[in-house]
């Protein structure tokens, strides 16, 4: 081969090789174009951890550095603090920060900043954070520290996923992105924590599910009973094509796959009127299922009808009674006896059924792609690419 041929064929090979590279990595021109917005990793998330009328406590065992929100102006700095915050007393909004140290609110330890807001004399106690330590209080508060690896790994992903779906979804007026509890995903904080959890957050940095190139709403619950649910049967207007369901025979081994709870006619008539306090009495009620499970409820009453949704009359009553819509139900004296299935409200992953699997061999992607469907783990922020060759945008399951 001369000169000239072996040039052409070293151009060749690097046009060759580019060309592999593209059709793997999607460039951030073609991100947006088709207008992707893609959550950094590092990126902070703002959660609202408290939010009362009542004074509470602030502590820190290194420096504590308080300055008013607006103006910047520190009105407290000191070491090793502890200090009682009360709504009087918070006009402006305060960002308390303690030098890459924990704060504790009420006893309970946070990373990152505590963001404290007067909104009409309630207090919003906001931790800013990075999202990364966010996960890291989340996945012992959704599922056992002490559970296999692979099952902490498929947690700490799809809470991730969950919270960055959010982050995208956010609006510049919202106070937070999410909040501690089961209105989102649960969160302790630092004081939560587990080192097996910590370490299954950490293996999967920057990972979560993409469908489309986008977050997906990555919903879970604890044990879907046998089989999972469509969300569109369970929250009026959703209807997403990765939340579909599927036929699960992992999650045999959980304490909650069959239940059976008695609710009297007394209770249901106290539960329902919180909620609808002109309702008459209780004439008579009808379970409409969809996929085997209660879709809809219609309560007929000596003052009309009513109609909930079967995930909004489960969370009327307290957490156990009720533990899942999957359930036939049958009349006993003034009441019902529900035979049922499973905890939660069935959609997305089932976290019983992720250990099963796990116990079983499984890996943490073989979870997630069973329980999501047409779903892809996504890994880094796409901007990167053009700063750096080779890393940036990839897909680890292909």
């Amino acid at each position: 081969m001369n000169n000239k041929s072996r040039l052409h064929f070293i151009i060749l090979l690097v046009l060759s090789a580019g060309l592999i590279l593209a059709s793997c990595t999607p460039t951030p021109q073609y991100l947006r174009k088709r207008n992707i917005k893609v959550v950094k990793e590092n990126k902070n998330i703002r959660v609202l951890i408290l939010k009362t009328r009542f004074p509470f406590s602030i502590k820190a065992d290194s420096r504590l550095k308080i300055r008013e929100r607006n103006s910047g102006r520190i009105v407290y700095d000191a070491q090793k603090a502890s200090l009682k915050i009360r709504p009087g007393k918070v006009r402006q909004g305060l960002m308390i920060e303690s030098y890459n140290d924990v704060i504790s609110v009420n006893g309970k330890e946070y990373r990152g900043r505590i963001e404290i807001k007067n909104t009409l004399g309630v207090l919003m106690v906001i931790n800013h954070l990075t999202l990364e330590d966010y996960i890291k209080g989340v996945v012992p508060s959704e599922v056992p520290s002490l559970w296999p690896e692979e099952v902490l790994k498929a947690q700490a992903v799809a809470a991730r996923t969950y919270a960055m779906y959010h982050l995208n979804k956010k609006k510049a007026t919202q106070l937070f992105d999410l909040d501690g509890t089961t209105n989102f995903q649960v969160y302790k904080g630092k004081s939560g924590e587990y080192a097996s959890t910590n370490s299954a957050v950490d293996k999967t940095r920057g990972e979560y599910l993409v469908h489309g190139y986008q977050p997906i709403l990555a919903y879970f619950h604890s044990a879907c009973g046998g089989r999972t649910i469509d969300d569109r049967y369970v929250w009026k207007g959703s209807d997403m094509p990765y939340l579909k369901g599927i036929r699960c025979t992992y999650c045999s081994i959980s304490p909650n796959f069959n239940w059976e709870t008695r609710i009297s006619l007394v209770q249901m008539q106290a539960s329902l009127a919180k909620k609808y306090p002109t309702m008459g009495k209780i004439k008579r009620i009808a379970f409409k299922r969809k996929a085997g499970r209660v879709a809809l409820v219609q309560i007929g009453h000596s003052n009309g009808t009513i109609n909930i949704t079967g995930n909004n009359f489960r969370l009327m009553f307290p957490v156990k009674t009720v533990k899942s819509l999957y359930f036939v139900s049958k009349k006993s004296g003034r009441g019902l006896v529900l035979h049922g299935h499973g905890w939660g409200h069935g959609v997305g992953m089932c976290q019983w059924g992720a250990k099963g699997m796990a116990m079983q061999g499984k890996s943490y992607r073989d979870i997630l792609s069973f329980y999501y469907r047409d779903v892809k783990v996504y890994r880094g922020d796409y901007r990167n690419v053009a700063k750096k060759s080779g890393s940036g945008f990839s897909f680890l399951n292909n």
